[in-house]
């Protein structure tokens, strides 16, 4: 029997919205007819299943039959759902260092060394204190080029929805090469230190409940004290017993592979241990089941999805991206130890194939020391 699709009746309409996870679905779906228009109006979602943000340099520009120049404004994205990849006309991010957000934002860092908030589906566009604003600048020269990639590598936001007027909104970073906190709000002429300790680095910070948290180098986590006329971090939790390997919001266990070539430090996710923060009892509970989340962690991404929300995302599971800031010589490029681990079984799949190209990798020199780049594979949760 032929159906009239411009005649549904609207509970059902909207029952099809509400199972649509991807935002270029979510865009046809009001394209059809305006019944459906304003189906999708009266039940606005802003929120859909994350986009795997890809490095600028591995745009194709053979895929439109452009030349390159029509080209520098794309940016590729892969949806995690539909396997599809997808491509967006972000002209403010091109030769800009993008880091994805479960907030939907990129964090933006350019060759003018400029700082911005942007929404890739809006466009709208905050700006933030640029980079010479920030303490521990390095002694000597570093070229812009690589001066957007190596100096913030970790970012926070505050807010669901920033908005510039309404000065709603706070950026949290670490930054420089003694990895220190600082932050910010639209409208501040320089980023503002957050004191800690001379020895202390920082690994993580993340946002929750309008509250700033950091997890220093050696797991310990801390929170972060702004609205104060010293802004300072304080103790709040000692790392769980006998941890191991990286602590982000989960643990990630690492195994260098040795058959790297010579030159190539590469490591290789073996295990994943998540531990939940008791705030009764102030203790650390190691969980060996995630039930119906899936967690997302790597370069600058550490959020949960409901997976019975998007069905499409592997319940019970944690989706990881390449965030060693090792670098990759010889051309090899990044983005090799990225995949899905499964916790029932304790067992790794992958979920997208790196081509054979270089990841905006480069080496550098200052004060004897050696700057690496970070791989520039991002998570973003997409709001409209």
């Amino acid at each position: 029997m032929d159906v009239n699709w411009l005649k549904l009746p609207d509970d059902i309409i909207a029952d099809i919205f509400k199972r649509l996870v991807d935002i270029d679905d979510y865009v046809r779906f009001g394209a059809v007819c305006k019944s459906w228009q304003s189906v999708k109006q009266a039940n606005k979602r802003n929120r859909f299943s994350p986009w795997l943000l890809l490095p600028e340099g591995e745009i194709n520009t053979q895929d439109h039959n452009h030349n390159d120049i029509n080209n520098y404004h794309i940016r590729k994205f892969f949806s995690l759902s539909s396997r599809k990849t997808l491509y967006l006309n972000l002209l403010e991010t091109r030769g800009r260092r993008c880091f994805g957000s479960p907030f939907g934002w990129l964090f933006t860092i350019g060759l003018d060394l400029n700082i911005h908030l942007i929404n890739p589906l809006t466009r709208i566009q905050i700006t933030f204190p640029s980079q010479p604003t920030f303490q521990y600048q390095y002694e000597c020269h570093v070229d812009p080029k690589d001066m957007r990639t190596i100096f913030v590598p970790k970012f926070a936001l505050s807010s669901i929805n920033p908005n510039a007027d309404q000065g709603n909104c706070v950026v949290m970073v670490i930054y420089s090469q003694f990895r220190k906190l600082a932050f910010a709000r639209p409208g501040d002429e320089s980023w503002t230190a957050i004191e800690t300790p001379p020895e202390e680095t920082h690994k993580d910070v993340v946002c929750f409940k309008d509250q700033f948290y950091a997890v220093t180098g050696r797991g310990k986590l801390k929170i972060c004290e702004i609205d104060t006329s010293q802004p300072r971090t304080l103790d709040f939790m000692p790392p769980p017993e006998d941890m191991c390997g990286d602590l982000h919001l989960v643990v990630r266990i690492f195994d260098q592979d040795e058959s790297a070539p010579e030159g190539v430090f590469r490591y290789t996710t073996i295990m994943f241990e998540v531990y939940k923060l008791d705030f009764d009892s102030m203790k650390w509970i190691e969980l060996f089941d995630l039930g119906d989340y899936a967690l997302f962690v790597g370069t600058n991404a550490s959020f949960a999805v409901l997976t019975s929300d998007n069905p499409e995302i592997k319940r019970n599971s944690i989706y990881f991206t390449d965030d060693q800031d090792d670098c990759y010589d010889n051309g090899d490029g990044g983005g090799h130890d990225m995949g899905i681990f499964y916790f029932p079984n304790e067992t790794f799949e992958s979920f997208y194939l790196v081509s054979n190209f270089a990841i905006e990798s480069c080496c550098i020199n200052y004060d004897g020391c050696q700057a690496r780049s970070s791989v520039d594979f991002h998570y973003v949760l997409l709001r409209w």
